[in-house]
């Protein structure tokens, strides 16, 4: 460090944080935008370097440049071995509004902790408003460090008796609470155990048994981790006794443990012993579904019954189960009785709105266009409007809003110094900080206003957090900030040379990431057409395409070129078809390859319906319906799923004749039909 910059970093110390807003100001308060933008990247250069000469005098040129505040951030966490608690304190007084202040302070109190500055700590502590655990931890060890040993102890039994694992921050305090004054009791302990299996967090539940000294304690939890190793051992019954917490969580865990391998065998048990326990109702239905879904996957000729001895209190998504299962083998008549015991508001959604009209066109041969609520159903745009207006050969409707947000109310909204801040952040490709301002600007924001910010975000580009915040408005006719067309010549160009359609490719990264070219999921797909590295890599080498690193897959032109090769390579694996070929996006072929081959041939309404996966179903769905938008907004024809439907099944043998009739009568005869209004 030079002899300036030792000066300079030890002036930091004696002048308040707000001083270095004076600095020339006056000066170079006629800087551009543009000069404003690229002053603002060379100093952050340049404090990241420890230039601080060239720092203040390029920082003192941006007073009044909207990201001042984040670079008055970085100042101090840069220099926190020099900043003292008035400047922290002053920073979160000044900027109370920047959604990062409380990032400052958790930093700050890591810097503290991690320094042992306890007295530091302590004052900075009661000045912040952080109450997350590891925070907490600290201060207690920092309170038994300055000698207030116990206040460190106050309510130590609350903090101490979690189902998680607490943080090693508070390790100091439980030490001295367990060698000092012999920590936990058994009956605490033992409520603690029983909390961490109902997390699962089963390593905590076997350290904390080193604190249970009650023999019938010690015994009931070295029962439930016989359970847990052999959950064979509850099909005897009387293994465990009473209506208590140690046999109520015992049997939850051993029998959805057991389903596992023997679904049948599990819920037999549960069904012998649910009655005799006070389970709460939030863990009853958990376990119905869990075991109405092994079930389901095991499928024999007792399926269906058990899961319907079940399903009580009557569950719709343990009845889909039934439903699925009885679509596979098609027999309408069973599917037109298990929606139709589904409550009449539920009955009205779209899926089993049409569903059921299908299933009533099996039984009596009715058309559809005769249902009032099938009719309404076709004009929706949705995946069911979709096959709706398909079966009855209509166009596929986009409905669309016609009103726009009022010039001077977004005028207004782009005028606020948090949407200034969060537009210079998404030019400077700052997203994750440009988000935490967007998430604190909309929090409490009315339908009206987050149209205006949906917009107002749209117009930047910044079309991932416009579909958001137009969905959080729940206003889903606005169909140009829900469905933009960015990238528009890259998908035109990629499509055009792998031979699909680009509105298909373009509704695959609709669905992936909105847009959004920096997404990465929890299993590390990333960018616009979400790919994982390896499908990237195989894909790049066979079809040529230029791709060094994982890096890459951040660049829209190599993300899309991928995605798109590896849409063209489903869809010639699966014969043209693009109901497979989508499934196989996100599935991965093989599985797509076992679904066609365990369930045969069936109509690709069907077919969609049961995919065993709830992501890739809902996935499916979402794509081919926003395909039908796309092309519906490019002028084609919406209507892509082939003929193959059970309606087109269905109704092969109708005459048509007597329709009406035949529809009156059938409604007669099933006192809560739905099919008309």
């Amino acid at each position: 460090m030079t002899h300036c910059n030792r000066i300079l970093k030890s002036l930091f110390l004696f002048f308040p944080l707000l001083l270095s807003a004076t600095l020339s100001a006056n000066s170079y308060a006629s800087q551009s935008l543009e000069q404003q933008r690229k002053l603002y990247q060379q100093a952050g250069k340049q404090l990241k370097a420890d230039q601080l000469e060239q720092y203040f005098q390029t920082k003192a040129r941006l007073t009044d440049y909207p990201l001042y505040p984040y670079l008055e951030q970085r100042e101090l966490e840069h220099n926190f071995d020099k900043v003292s608690q008035h400047q922290i304190d002053l920073y979160a007084k000044q900027y109370q509004d920047i959604p990062t202040n409380y990032l400052l302070q958790q930093r700050w109190l890591g810097y503290l902790a991690g320094k042992q500055r306890w007295q530091q700590y302590l004052t900075a502590y009661n000045n912040a408003a952080i109450s997350k655990e590891r925070y907490q931890c600290h201060y207690r060890t920092a309170l038994l460090k300055t000698g207030k040993k116990a206040e460190a102890l106050k309510n130590i039994e609350t903090l101490w008796n979690k189902g998680h694992s607490i943080s090693d921050a508070c390790n100091p305090v439980f030490d001295h609470w367990i060698s000092k004054h012999k920590g936990p009791d058994s009956d605490l302990a033992y409520q603690r155990f029983w909390k961490a299996v109902d997390k699962n967090s089963i390593s905590l539940a076997k350290y904390l048994r080193r604190f249970i000294t009650k023999k019938d304690q010690k015994q009931a939890t070295a029962k439930f981790l016989q359970i847990r190793n052999n959950p064979a051992l509850i099909k005897n019954t009387d293994i465990l006794h009473g209506d208590n917490i140690a046999s109520r969580s015992s049997y939850l865990y051993g029998i959805e443990r057991l389903s596992r391998k023997s679904p049948q065998t599990a819920t037999k048990i549960w069904l012998k012993v649910r009655p005799q326990l006070s389970i709460g109702n939030n863990q009853q239905l958990k376990l119905n579904q869990t075991l109405a879904r092994r079930l389901a996957s095991k499928n024999d000729k007792h399926t269906d019954a058990l899961i319907d001895q079940v399903n009580s209190p009557l569950d719709e998504e343990i009845q889909s189960r039934r439903f699925k299962l009885a679509l596979v083998q098609q027999n309408w008549k069973k599917i037109y009785n298990l929606i139709d015991k589904l409550p009449d508001d539920i009955q009205q959604n779209e899926n089993w709105v049409y569903w059921k009209t299908i299933a009533a066109s099996h039984l009596s041969g009715l058309k559809p266009e005769y249902s009032d609520a099938f009719l309404k159903l076709s004009k929706a745009r949705s995946y069911y409007g979709l096959l709706a207006a398909q079966v009855l050969k209509t166009r596929f409707r986009l409905n669309p809003a016609q009103d726009k947000p009022d010039d001077a109310l977004l005028s207004e909204f782009a005028d606020q110094a948090a949407v200034k801040r969060m537009q210079e952040l998404y030019w400077q490709n700052e997203l994750y900080l440009g988000r935490r301002e967007w998430n604190q600007l909309t929090q409490a924001m009315d339908t009206d206003q987050l149209r205006i910010a949906a917009t107002t975000v749209h117009s930047w580009g910044w079309h991932s957090l416009a579909i958001r915040g137009i969905a959080k408005a729940r206003h889903w006719d606005d169909i140009s900030l829900r469905f933009p067309m960015p990238y528009e010549k890259l998908f035109e160009q990629r499509a055009g040379k792998f031979a699909i359609d680009t509105n298909w490719a373009r509704a695959v990264a609709r669905q992936e990431s909105a847009y959004q070219p920096y997404a990465r999921s929890h299993v590390g797909a990333r960018g616009l057409m979400q790919l994982m590295p390896k499908t990237a890599r195989d894909t790049a080498r066979k079809n040529k395409i230029n791709y060094k690193n994982t890096a890459d897959l951040y660049i829209p032109a190599t993300n899309i070129s991928l995605g798109v090769a590896y849409l063209a390579e489903m869809q010639k694996r699966f014969k043209e078809n693009q109901v497979y070929a989508t499934a196989a996006y996100n599935a991965g072929p093989h599985r797509v390859k076992n679904w066609l081959k365990a369930r045969g041939d069936l109509p690709i309404d069907i077919w969609i319906e049961t995919i065993p996966f709830n992501e890739t179903r809902k996935y499916v769905m979402s794509v081919m319906a926003y395909h039908a938008i796309y092309r519906t907004l490019a002028g084609q024809p919406a209507h892509l799923l082939n003929n193959k439907t059970a309606f087109r099944l269905a109704m092969k043998n109708s005459t048509g004749a007597q329709q009406a009739k035949q529809l009156r009568d059938f409604i007669q005869l099933n006192s809560k039909a739905t099919l008309t209004q």
